[in-house]
């Protein structure tokens, strides 16, 4: 089980790490982050972003000032330096071949004692760029939970590793969030079966502007 607290010897490393691996990026990629004053410093939160690159959930955490959880698929845990790096970095595993039920209570536990989870709706990477549909997954999560959604937009991301180039391209990262999504108004406004398809459909939307508006 992941943790929600931890130590001031984590807050430590925790910080450091994360000031290192943000400049790094930010020289590599000349990250440029738009609007992140509307995602919230505390409580519970559901962060949504479209998934172009292994690398936006290190871009997405350590420009946030706060702990943010992410799953990751299973085999990530088994690389020797990966797989210890993004548990200490709030990571936890989810079997995506079949419904884990496992990863779904740990994101709802994180989200209980008023942490923020990350997730990529699409459920994959798009590495052409373009933005896939959305999986239910967010919105049963969200209405479970209670926890309102914030939209984030990347781009630049996919264009990292280009087929078919034997090479590593060093393009600028954008990262833009946008308004909050109240969950628990949608779901007293449509009722809990409608409002998983409405979450979704208003995340994804809200994603796709984002997206326009920095690419």
């Amino acid at each position: 089980m992941v943790k929600t607290t931890h130590g001031k010897i984590y807050q430590i490393f925790y910080i450091i790490l994360n000031f290192f691996i943000r400049n790094f990026l930010k020289v590599l990629y000349r990250v440029r982050i738009y609007d992140f004053d509307k995602i919230p410093q505390e409580g519970k939160l559901i962060i949504c972003s479209n998934h172009m690159s292994f690398i936006d959930p290190v871009v997405i955490g350590t420009n946030i000032p706060r702990y943010i959880y992410f799953m990751a698929k299973r085999e990530l845990f088994d690389m020797r330096i990966l797989g210890p790096l993004i548990a200490f970095l709030n990571a936890f595993p989810v079997n995506r071949t079949a419904s884990d039920r496992s990863s779904i209570r740990t994101a709802l536990n994180v989200l209980a004692d008023g942490q923020m989870l990350a997730l990529f709706p699409e459920g994959t990477r798009s590495v052409k760029g373009e933005i896939r549909e959305g999986k239910k997954g967010v919105g049963l999560l969200a209405i479970l939970s209670g926890a309102p959604i914030v939209p984030i937009a990347i781009s630049g991301a996919n264009k990292i590793i280009q087929k078919p180039h034997k090479r590593v391209f060093f393009p600028q990262i954008k990262i833009i969030a946008g308004d909050k999504i109240d969950v628990e108004k949608i779901v007293k406004k449509y009722g809990r079966k409608k409002a998983v398809a409405i979450i979704v459909d208003r995340v994804m939307d809200s994603i796709k502007a984002l997206y326009e508006k920095i690419r």
